[in-house]
């Protein structure tokens, strides 16, 4: 969705500062670089004036990026990830994605071997004769 509307703005309106920082802050998040994007979301808080929602949203993102790449995380790393959450945000997240902490210190993400899909392959060859 973001690199369609991103596609729809003429090269003239890209180089405009507004949407040259949300494109550099889509960039940030599409090579998931999380704390920089919160950084550069901090230097640029203008940008979200009148949108409810923007940063739960990202979070959501990230959280999902999260659940398919890691199976154990820092606690610390998560936070960081997440936007520097307090300790309570935090535990409000893991509990939406039913993460939990079975060690001090390292959240246990999902077990990805249970979550293997495995594809059935059929083929089909004719032989003609």
């Amino acid at each position: 969705d973001f690199t369609l509307c991103q596609c729809m703005i003429d090269q003239a309106h890209q180089e405009e500062r507004p949407i040259r920082q949300i494109l550099y802050l889509g960039e940030l998040l599409e090579t998931c670089h999380f704390q920089s994007f919160w950084q550069a979301l901090d230097e640029n808080m203008e940008l979200l004036e009148g949108i409810t929602g923007f940063e739960d949203s990202v979070r959501k993102f990230i959280c999902h990026v999260v659940g398919i790449t890691y199976q154990h995380i820092d606690r610390w790393l998560l936070a960081e990830m997440l936007g520097d959450l307090s300790e309570s945000q935090l535990r409000v997240w893991m509990s939406k994605y039913g993460w939990t902490e079975p060690e001090p210190g390292r959240i246990l993400i999902s077990n990805q071997e249970e979550n293997i899909k495995p594809k059935n392959i059929v083929e089909k060859i004719d032989f003609d004769s």
